[in-house]
């Protein structure tokens, strides 16, 4: 195992990645590894002979023996050069990240799956969160493959297959309308009943799964990073992930040239992130009344919101917010144009890469990759029903 230490941050302290523990309120803890000796012991040759998993980069990844990895096959999604799509929309080179293809169904599988590793391999016995839907199917399930306890916070609105992946995967599920007040019910129960608090930024580990979308990105594109990556932020753990994994590549050598524009969407019923960008600000306020559909992109408070604006300050980029009507629409335009069926939430990033490109925030000629975080199929009940065309015969149907 590479990895040396957990570092705090702000502040840089060490910490020993050999016990499972929560971040101090304001604090992340970031997963750093002997990328020297990474370095001279692995090249991007040997990763391309790993198992089309995400476990090929197990040299950046946290856990120590192989034979606690807990997995399902998820990651290695495809990354899919659009040419309808890209046409349609103004640019000239546009890849859709398809994290539909994930076990579950979507990204969160990639948390799930490293985190679980490493907390067997630490362990722990219970683990609780709190979850607009999509991280606790894939926690119950992957904690369920490991054989640990999990407890799950969802929202009353949350989709029926989060509810079944929960329930039937084995969680103890639980349902709050307060959802302002989730976190808190998870970190009060954790404490008095000895859990683990998994929650977003909570905890180190959960990132290293999400980085790995960052390291199938540069690896698909042949070892070279994007102009721009249009990304859906709901905690924001996922694209702060990406960019973690696009540092740690620069720094091997494997990658070079400039870090990505990121251009982060959020419906405009819950765009914390978006209204901090647009008011020049640097610090992300709790947003207010949530009016977005059910399943993702719901964080009022999102834990690594700060951290968000601080990639788009640094690197370029903007936060855009998207109208539930939009995104709906947008599934069906995607769906059409590439075959590639998104939950509303991820096909956010298609209008707001539409209005980037307007807004002269992205050219037409770079190379962009837009990340598509989960399966239309996890949202049927919000999509809207097209009318049954019920036929006896041949003859009433219409040529196409």
């Amino acid at each position: 195992m590479n990895l040396t230490h957990l570092e705090v941050i702000p502040g840089g302290e060490s910490v020993s990645p050999d016990q499972a523990i929560n971040a101090a309120p304001g604090t992340l803890l970031y997963a750093r590894y002997d990328l020297a000796r990474i370095r001279a012991e692995w090249t991007p040759q040997d990763i391309a002979r790993g198992p089309a998993s995400l476990w090929r980069y197990a040299p950046l990844l946290p856990i120590r023996d192989p034979k606690n990895i807990v997995s399902l096959s998820e990651g290695w999604t495809p990354l899919i050069r659009t040419e309808r799509l890209a046409g349609e929309v103004g640019c000239d080179n546009l890849w859709i990240k398809d994290e539909g293809r994930n076990p579950s169904g979507t990204f969160k599988d990639r948390g799930a799956a490293v985190a679980v590793s490493r907390y067997k391999e630490l362990g722990v016995k219970a683990v609780a969160l709190h979850s607009s839907g999509n991280a606790g199917g894939s926690w119950a399930l992957y904690a369920a493959r490991a054989g640990l306890a999990c407890t799950t916070i969802l929202p009353t609105d949350a989709q029926s297959s989060s509810r079944r992946h929960c329930e039937l995967g084995g969680a103890h599920t639980y349902y709050t309308e307060d959802w302002h007040n989730a976190g808190k019910i998870v970190a009060d129960a954790a404490a008095k009943y000895g859990w683990l608090n998994v929650n977003t930024l909570k905890e180190p580990y959960r990132t290293e799964g999400k980085k790995t979308m960052g390291l199938e990105i540069a690896e698909q594109l042949g070892w070279q990073l994007p102009d721009a990556v249009i990304y859906p932020v709901g905690g924001g753990l996922g694209a702060i992930a990406i960019w973690k994994a696009f540092e740690e590549l620069l720094a091997l050598g494997w990658v070079k040239g400039r870090m990505p524009k990121l251009v982060i969407t959020q419906f405009a019923g819950c765009a914390p992130v978006v209204k901090a960008f647009e008011e020049g600000k640097s610090k992300v306020e709790e947003w207010g009344a949530l009016d977005v559909p059910p399943g993702g992109l719901k964080s009022t408070n999102p834990p690594a919101g700060d951290a968000v604006l601080a990639i788009i300050r640094q690197h370029g980029g903007a936060a855009i917010s998207v109208t539930t009507d939009e995104a709906i629409v947008e599934v069906g335009r995607i769906a059409q144009a590439e075959g590639i069926f998104a939950a509303p939430e991820s096909a956010t990033i298609i209008t707001g890469l539409r209005k980037a490109l307007q807004r002269g925030i992205v050219d037409r000629g770079e190379r962009i990759v837009a990340v598509s975080t989960g399966s239309g199929l996890k949202s049927i009940p919000t999509l809207p029903v097209v009318a049954e065309h019920r036929i006896k015969s041949a003859a009433e149907i219409a040529e196409s």
